[in-house]
This record gives structure tokens, C-alpha cells and sequence, in this order.
């Protein structure tokens, strides 16, 4: 991972957000925001959208460019990926395409009139000065994700009608947290309502605090993964009919049903786009797990959860934003785990070496000359 220094940045609403500006301080990056209307003050940035654009996005069917003269008979007949492919498309793209073309201002330093491309001037600066990996932890990612601040009441948390409680957060019912503003700092993954982390102080940890998972109280209910945008559905379909907490149990009722009908092949075809966009979130979720065994050389064991809440609170008996789909539920390797004798380990075969986990190391700039 590159950590820059500095971020220029627009006025945009997701550069200027609380969660942003967050991920950027605990990573000791320096947000520096453009004027307003104001182009030339982030040129760069304006130059690579051009390149991306008459690069990548023109060739990509349903372009609709910036005006009828530059688009074709029927972009919106040919508008045929998704969002997810279009995404894959672009990293593909950014991989094969943009890090191996040339930019004119890109130069070697021993040769000014070789123009390189990014991957081959990376190599040749890291090979003068070299650099340390420094892959990201469990509380780094935690870090990264986004941010509310609420209290922690008698009840827990709640958030977009959904509840989150947890044992851990007994001690600070209704207690101010120690920041300026007496709410507590919540995280969640937009992907997975299902869990929340809290910031709580532990004074027998360096850091003098720690994240403290916390699910929500239906999750034994609903096991089935699903994403905020698939709570929306059922918010939008279920009529309020009791108490706050007879509403909440309703709609993680009318919830189960939805994705037992998707799992089944049933149900409207409104009801099918929902079920596949949390099943595509899931999916995302599982990979991120297995990616942290391969980091850690552990497996990832499911650890039962606790009732947890989740969300801002803003004093009120009503949330105050949706929360989303929790990627890592009990998925974070265990400490201490070594893999276990069984019957179905593979066979090591004679002569073949024992694969190595994944560890961090030094880089060798001399090296990495010699291969320059």
C-alpha cells in the first residue's frame, strides 16, 4: 500500500466527509481541499479524468459523452454491464492499460528523454530508495471504514429501525465517551448491517482503547447475508403496525421471508435484483476473510456473536441513517490458531517444499537495480 502525504481534493460530498477525512487522519494523511469552481488548482486530477475518459470510458458500450454530437444513435440500447462489471473493467483496465503506457511526464532520472511508465518508474525510484511493507492489521481496516457518533443508551444503538446490543456495552449506558462531544465513535462496513465496532477505552491496551464488535439483535433471525439496500426494500414494504420494537421484529421477519423466497427461485423480479445485489455483497465479504488467512497464515474461524448495536443515535427514538452490510462478522483470524492434524490434510509429497506463509519483508533496493 502507497500512503501519500497530501490529497487535494474538490468540494465533492464523499472528500469532504466525515468518514474520509477520518480514514485520512488515522493513516496521517494531509486533506487539502481546492477552491471551489476552481480547475486549474487540481489540474493533475483533471488530466488523468480526461485520459480515463478518452482512453477507457468512449470505448465502453452506452457512452453517452458530453454532448449528442459525440454519442451514438442509441447509447441507452447498448448500456449493457453492470456497475460491478464496469468496475472490474476499469481495474482490469488500470492494470493492463494505464500502468503500462507511457506518460510523457514520467522520466527517468538518469535519462530525462526516456518517458517511462508508472510501473517502470516506480521501480526506478523504490530502487534508490526502497521502501518497508506495511500491510494493514485488523483495527487498520476498522479504521478505514465509516463513521457515526451517538450515544450508547439503555437499550444499545439503533440505527435505521435496527437495534444493536452487546454485554460489552453495559458499563456505558448513558455514560458520555471521553471525546469533546460526549457521543461515542461507531464504525460499520456499508456492505453488511449486521455489525457494528465500537471505540470503547481499555486502559490495559497501548493504544489506551479498543474496538468492540457488536451485532445486531435480530442476526440469529436473519442468517442469511443481506445489505442495506435489501433492509430499504423492507422498509419500504412493511407497514408500521406496533411499538418500535414490535416494528423492528416485523421487519426482520418480512426480511428472512424475502431471501428464503430468493434462495428458493421465488418471489417478483423486483424482489430477485435485491436478493442477488446482497448475495454480491456477501460474496465480496467471504473473499475478504479468506484474503485476511492468506495475510496471517490462520484459518478464519466463525466466532459466535453477541447481540450488538449499531448506527448513529441522535437522542431520538428514530434512526438517523441506514447502516450497511458488515464484511468481517467473527471472520478475523484467531489468535494463536495453528492448523490442526486431521485425516484430510493434504499430502506433503517427497521432494517438493512445503509452502511458506505469508510474511513481511525487506526491500532490497540493490536488487532491485540489478533487475532494472
Amino acid at each position: 500500500m502507497i500512503t501519500p502525504q497530501t490529497i487535494v481534493v474538490d468540494q465533492g460530498k464523499v472528500f469532504v466527509s466525515s468518514s474520509f477525512i477520518a480514514a485520512c487522519e488515522s493513516l496521517g494523511v494531509s486533506v487539502q481541499p481546492a477552491p471551489p469552481g476552481n480547475g486549474p488548482a487540481k489540474g493533475h486530477v483533471e488530466r488523468a479524468f480526461s485520459s480515463i475518459n478518452t482512453l477507457f470510458v468512449q470505448h465502453v458500450a452506452g457512452y453517452t459523452a458530453s454532448h449528442t454530437g459525440e454519442r451514438g444513435k442509441d447509447p441507452a440500447g447498448e448500456a449493457v454491464w453492470t456497475l460491478a462489471q464496469l468496475a472490474e473493467m476499469f481495474r482490469e483496465w488500470i492494470i493492463c492499460g494505464w500502468q503500462e503506457r507511457e506518460h510523457d511526464g514520467l522520466r527517468h532520472p538518469m535519462m530525462p528523454r526516456c518517458a517511462l511508465s508508472p510501473n517502470e518508474m516506480w521501480a526506478a525510484l523504490v530502487a534508490v530508495c526502497g521502501y518497508v511493507p506495511v500491510p494493514l492489521g485488523r483495527e487498520d481496516y476498522i479504521e478505514l471504514m465509516p463513521v457515526k457518533r451517538q450515544k450508547i443508551n439503555d437499550y444499545g444503538i439503533r440505527i435505521d429501525y435496527r437495534t444493536y446490543d452487546h454485554k460489552a456495552l453495559i458499563p456505558h449506558r448513558g455514560e458520555r465517551s471521553p471525546a469533546g462531544d460526549g457521543l461515542w465513535e461507531i464504525h460499520y462496513d456499508p456492505h453488511a448491517p449486521g455489525q457494528i465496532w465500537v471505540r470503547l477505552p481499555k486502559p490495559d491496551q497501548p493504544r489506551g482503547y479498543g474496538w468492540e464488535a457488536v451485532p445486531w439483535i435480530h442476526h440469529t433471525l436473519v442468517t442469511a447475508p443481506f445489505t442495506d439496500f435489501t433492509w430499504q426494500h423492507i422498509r419500504r414494504t412493511v407497514a408500521r403496525r406496533g411499538s418500535r420494537v414490535r416494528h423492528e421484529h416485523d421487519l426482520a421477519l418480512a426480511l428472512r421471508e424475502l431471501l428464503e423466497r430468493a434462495a428458493a427461485g421465488q418471489g417478483s423480479h423486483r424482489e430477485k435484483v435485491v436478493t442477488a445485489r446482497a448475495r454480491a455483497g456477501a460474496g465480496a465479504a467471504n473473499n475478504g476473510g479468506a484474503v485476511w488467512g492468506i495475510l496471517y497464515g490462520q484459518r478464519s474461524e466463525a466466532r459466535a456473536l453477541e447481540p450488538a448495536d449499531e448506527g448513529v443515535f441522535d437522542g431520538s427514538e428514530d434512526d438517523d441513517e441506514p447502516l450497511t452490510e458488515d464484511d468481517a462478522v467473527g471472520a478475523w483470524p484467531a489468535e494463536g490458531a495453528q492448523p490442526s492434524d486431521s485425516s484430510t490434510a493434504p499430502v506433503q509429497e517427497p521432494g517438493v517444499p512445503a509452502p511458506r506463509r505469508a510474511q513481511v519483508t525487506v526491500y532490497d533496493p540493490f536488487e532491485e537495480s540489478l533487475r532494472w
